[in-house]
């Protein structure tokens, strides 16, 4: 047994002496363009974000693509200009009163000239369902993945009804005091009201969908608010925000390799090597909010 125990002693300093801090150099790649354009028609001005890419282990906040020439044009012959005033990389469209970006139907073109290269990307605009109320009850809910006990206090839940008639596309975003639910895994998506459509369109927006605006381990307190938005995707905009969820949530033991997720705008000059990455969604945009009392 003493043998043994010193046999153990003498391999664990060998091991631990042989160690040696291996520093990796990773290729960072090329820096591109990124565009977050997702426009509504709320009251006031509208924004696009123009970003430049920066490394996987760079902490700090992407820096600003400042200087771009920015519009948007719909099939009418309507141009929306942007600015970016401030050179903060916000580029601001401000309407006259009682004008709208959106119009039902109308498809649009987002052009973006920066560095000596323009990048276009395209969209139409969906109407947004009405939400008829945000209610809420206090109850014990189940916690992240239904594994612990969640937290009792109070749980909102909204009331729709899908626009019948046709498939629609929906994100539901939900803001806690402001502060809008940005965890992946929280973003709440709906076809026809559900999860996949089949047989729900015009019906009432089913149970989960409704009671997911509030996360089952973050309930509700009195003098909170909640507030709703119902915001109409394309098709292409649902499609790329499932692919985004299941990228950023993606983990585990059965995880799968990561990939780039899809861009719907792209460099007018296919021959071109400067590339971009981003998307651009036109869509109407219901909101309805609660306190809870």
């Amino acid at each position: 047994m003493k043998n043994n125990l010193v046999l153990l002693i003498l391999s664990v300093i060998f091991f631990t002496s042989c160690e040696k801090v291996i520093v990796v150099k990773l290729d960072e790649g090329t820096s591109q363009l990124a565009i977050d354009a997702f426009l509504n028609n709320k009251p006031g001005s509208q924004k696009i974000r123009l970003t430049k890419t920066s490394g996987y282990f760079n902490n700090a906040p992407s820096p600003a693509a400042t200087g771009a020439l920015v519009k948007i044009t719909d099939n009418e012959g309507r141009v929306y200009s942007f600015t970016d005033a401030n050179n903060s990389g916000d580029y601001i469209w401000t309407p006259s009163a009682g004008d709208t970006l959106v119009r039902y139907f109308n498809s649009y073109t987002l052009s973006v000239t920066y560095s000596g290269e323009e990048f276009q990307g395209s969209s139409i605009a969906y109407p947004s369902p009405v939400i008829d109320s945000v209610k809420y009850a206090t109850k014990q809910e189940s916690g992240s993945g239904g594994s612990t006990a969640g937290e009792q206090g109070y749980f909102a839940s909204f009331y729709a009804y899908d626009i019948s008639g046709m498939t629609n596309f929906y994100w539901i975003k939900t803001y806690k005091n402001g502060v809008f639910y940005s965890n992946p895994g929280n973003m709440n998506l709906s076809q026809d009201g559900a999860y996949a459509g089949g047989g729900s369109d015009g019906f009432l927006f089913i149970l989960p969908i409704r009671e997911a605006i509030t996360p089952g381990d973050k309930p509700l307190a009195i003098g909170d608010s909640v507030d709703v938005d119902i915001y109409a995707l394309t098709p292409e905009t649902f499609f790329y925000l499932n692919e985004v969820v299941q990228q950023t949530t993606n983990g585990g033991l059965f995880a799968t390799p990561p990939a780039n997720v899809s861009c719907n705008i792209k460099n007018v000059n296919p021959s071109s090597s400067t590339k971009v990455v981003g998307w651009f969604n036109v869509g109407a945009l219901s909101s309805k909010g609660i306190k809870v009392k």
